[in-house]
C-alpha cells in the first residue's frame, strides 16, 4: 500500500486536506493499523480542525509502532494543542528517547513543562536543548524568560545576554534583559538595554516603560541620598498597579490614599512606569529608606540606595519554590495574614524577614450611596423579590472553586426554594468566558446528576464594574459565599461583611484571621494537592503544592438550613470588622512595621 500512502501524502502537500482524509483510511480499510497511514491521517484531521479525531488516529498509530518518530511528535504537537500537558509529556518523552540528540523535542518538553507549572522541570529541558543546538537565539530566549519566572535572574541575564550576541536585532530578548536588570537594581545597564531596544525599534512600549521606570528610580535614589542628612521628614516610596481592576491593585490604592490622609510624602510608581497616582501629585522624589512593592514577588524591583520591602500574598499552604527565590532580595516581605506568613515559612523563607499586617475593609463605603441594581433572574424575577439571596465575586479561576460552589448549590437547592444565587465571575475581558463556563456547568450537571434548571436560580453577571457598582452589587444579596480552595485576603468577602451580609466561608487560609464562629458560618476544609475541576492534573500556578477542599456536605447542610430550616444565622460580623480592620489601622501597621525595621 506504499502507492497509496504516497499518494495521500501528495494530497496532503497540496492542501487537498479532505482528499487526504479520504485517502488514508482507504489505506486503512485495507491494512488496518498501519502506522504510516495513521500518522498521515492525524495530521491531515488536526490540519482540518478536527483535533479530537486526530489525536484518536495518531494515539493508534503510536500503539501500533512505538517508535515511529513522525507519530509522536504529531501526537505531542495535537495533545499541547489540547492542553492535555500530562499526556503531551509522555509522547514527548517517548520521543525524546528516540531522539535523544533533538533539541527541539527538548524544547518542546521545556514548553510543556512551563504550562504545567513545573518550572523547574522546564530549566532541565529547555537547558538541555540550548547545548544541543546552541546556535539560535531562541534557545537562549527561552531560557532566560524561564530563568527569570524560576527566580534565577543571574542565569536569565546570562542567557539573554547570549541571545542578543547571536541575534543583536532581537528587540524583544533586549526587553527582557532590561526588566530582569531592573529586578537586580542594575540601573545603568537596565537603561543601556531600554535605549538599545528603542534603536531597533522605537514603537516597543516596554522598553519605554522600562526607560521611564529607570528615570524614576535614578529620582527616587538621589531623594534617598539627599534623605541622609537631617532635613525633611521621610516618607516612602511605593510601587504597584496604580490604574488596575485586581486585588493588588485595589489595596495599593487604599494604602496609598489612607498614607496621604496622613500626610506621609509618597512617591508613586506604576508597574509600567509611565502610569501615576490619580493624576495627583506623587511623582516627585521624596526623602525615603524603602520601596515598598505591593505585587507579587515576579513584578519586584529593586532601586540602588532603597530598601526592598515586598507586600504579597499566597492562597495555599506553602509558596512556589520561584517565589521563595524571587524574594531572596527583599529585605522584608509583609503579608496581610497569619496564612500567608506560614506559607512563606514553609517553604523556608527567613522568619525574621516576614512581618503581618492585615488589610482594612471599607465602611466608609457602605453609607447607601450606591443602590442595588434591578436584577431579574433566567425566570423573569425580580432577584429583590427573594427572601435569601446568596452572592459570590470571584475571578474565573479553578483556586475559586466554582465547580464545588455549584455543586453545592446543585444539591442544596430546588426550584421551588424562595433562593438565589448572584454569580459575579471575572471582568468580562475573557473572550472564551461563555464557553467555559457552560463546559464547566455540564460536568457538574453530570457528577451530581441533577440539570441546573431543576435548583434555584442563578444569576450571572460578567463585566467590569466600578467600586460604586460592586457595592451596589454587594447590596441585592443577603450572604455572601464562598467555596475558595484558598485565600490571600478576598477583599470582596470582607467588605460584604463590613456591610452586614452574613458570611459563610470555609475555615482555612485567609478567613481564620478575620473570621470566627461568633460572627460566620465557618465550613470545614482539608489540605489536598492543588488540582485542576475535574481532573487529577495539577493547576499549573500551584504546580506541586497543597490549597484546601472545603467539605461540600457541611456546606449544603449550611444552605439547606438556611433556606428550608429557618436558620437565623449568626450575628452581623460588620461591627467585628469595621472596628478591628480599618485601612488607618493597616496603614498604622506597615508604618511601625517599618519604623521597627529602621526603614523610615
Amino acid at each position: 500500500m506504499t502507492g497509496g500512502i504516497d499518494a495521500a501524502s501528495r494530497l496532503y502537500g497540496a492542501g487537498r486536506l479532505t482528499e487526504a482524509i479520504d485517502a488514508c483510511r482507504a489505506v486503512l480499510a485495507a491494512e488496518p493499523g498501519q502506522p504510516d497511514a495513521l500518522n498521515l491521517l492525524g495530521a491531515a484531521l488536526f490540519s482540518a480542525g478536527q483535533d479530537g479525531a486526530a489525536r484518536e488516529a495518531l494515539r493508534d498509530a503510536v500503539r501500533s509502532a512505538p517508535g515511529h518518530a513522525a507519530a509522536l511528535t504529531n501526537f505531542g504537537i495535537v495533545l499541547q494543542h489540547r492542553r492535555e500537558w500530562p499526556a503531551a509529556t509522555r509522547a514527548l518523552r517517548a520521543l525524546a528517547a528516540v531522539q535523544p540528540e533533538s533539541a527541539p523535542v527538548f524544547s518542546r518538553l521545556g514548553m510543556v513543562f512551563q504550562e504545567m507549572g513545573d518550572l523547574d522541570g522546564a530549566v532541565r529541558f529547555l537547558l538541555r536543548a540550548a547545548r544541543l543546538a546552541p546556535g539560535p537565539s531562541v534557545q537562549w530566549y527561552n531560557l532566560g524568560l524561564i530563568g527569570v519566572l524560576v527566580g534565577d535572574l543571574a542565569a536569565a541575564v546570562r542567557s539573554l545576554r547570549r541571545a542578543i550576541a547571536i541575534a543583536p536585532e532581537g528587540v524583544l530578548a533586549h526587553v527582557q534583559l532590561g526588566e530582569a536588570l531592573l529586578r537586580l537594581g542594575r540601573l545603568d545597564e537596565a537603561a543601556g538595554v531600554f535605549r538599545r531596544a528603542l534603536r531597533i525599534d522605537p514603537t516597543v512600549p516596554e522598553a519605554v516603560n522600562g526607560l521611564a521606570r529607570c528615570g524614576r528610580y535614578r529620582t527616587a535614589a538621589a531623594a534617598a541620598l539627599s534623605g541622609s542628612e537631617p532635613g525633611p521628614q521621610r516618607g516612602l516610596v511605593v510601587r504597584g498597579a496604580l490604574a488596575s481592576a485586581t486585588g493588588y491593585g485595589y489595596f495599593c490604592q487604599r494604602f496609598i490614599r489612607t498614607l496621604r490622609q496622613r500626610s506621609v510624602p509618597l512617591q508613586a510608581i506604576g508597574i509600567g512606569g509611565p502610569e501615576s497616582w490619580r493624576k495627583e501629585d506623587l511623582d516627585p522624589p521624596v526623602p525615603a529608606k524603602a520601596l515598598v512593592n505591593f505585587l507579587i514577588p515576579l513584578a519586584v524591583e529593586r532601586v540602588p540606595g532603597l530598601a526592598t520591602v515586598t507586600f504579597s500574598m499566597f492562597e495555599g499552604t506553602r509558596i512556589p519554590p520561584a517565589w521563595r527565590r524571587q524574594c531572596e532580595h527583599s529585605d522584608l516581605v509583609i503579608v496581610p495574614t497569619e496564612s500567608s506568613r506560614v506559607a512563606w515559612a514553609a517553604q523556608g523563607y527567613p522568619e525574621d524577614r516576614l512581618r503581618v499586617c492585615p488589610l482594612g475593609v471599607d465602611p466608609e463605603d457602605t453609607d447607601g450611596s450606591a443602590p442595588a441594581p434591578t436584577l431579574v433572574d433566567p425566570r423573569g424575577r425580580l432577584v429583590s423579590s427573594y427572601r435569601h439571596r446568596f452572592i459570590n465575586v470571584s475571578d474565573f479561576i479553578p483556586r475559586k472553586n466554582i465547580d464545588g460552589l455549584l455543586r453545592v448549590w446543585l444539591r442544596s437547592t430546588a426550584r421551588t426554594d424562595d433562593a438565589v444565587l448572584i454569580l459575579k465571575l471575572g471582568k468580562g475581558n475573557n473572550p472564551a468566558f461563555g464557553a467555559e463556563l457552560a463546559d464547566l456547568v455540564r460536568r457538574t450537571e453530570a457528577a451530581v446528576g441533577k440539570r441546573m434548571a431543576d435548583a434555584a436560580p442563578v444569576v450571572l453577571v460578567n463585566q467590569l464594574l466600578s467600586d460604586a457598582d460592586m457595592t451596589g452589587l454587594l447590596r441585592a444579596a443577603t450572604h455572601y459565599w464562598s467555596m475558595s480552595h484558598g485565600e490571600g485576603w478576598d477583599l470582596p468577602l470582607s467588605k460584604a461583611g463590613a456591610m452586614g451580609l452574613s458570611l459563610i466561608a470555609p475555615r482555612h487560609s485567609a478567613y481564620v484571621d478575620y473570621l470566627d464562629d461568633r460572627v460566620a458560618r465557618l465550613i470545614p476544609a482539608t489540605v489536598r494537592p492543588a488540582r485542576l475541576p475535574y481532573s487529577e492534573q495539577a493547576y499549573p500556578p500551584f504546580h506541586g503544592l497543597d490549597w484546601w477542599d472545603p467539605d461540600e456536605d457541611a456546606a449544603a447542610d449550611i444552605l439547606t438550613a438556611i433556606i428550608r430550616g429557618g436558620d437565623t444565622g449568626h450575628p452581623s460580623a460588620r461591627d467585628h470588622l469595621v472596628q478591628g480592620f480599618t485601612w488607618t489601622r493597616a496603614a498604622d501597621r506597615l508604618l511601625a512595621i517599618l519604623d521597627e525595621a529602621g526603614l523610615r
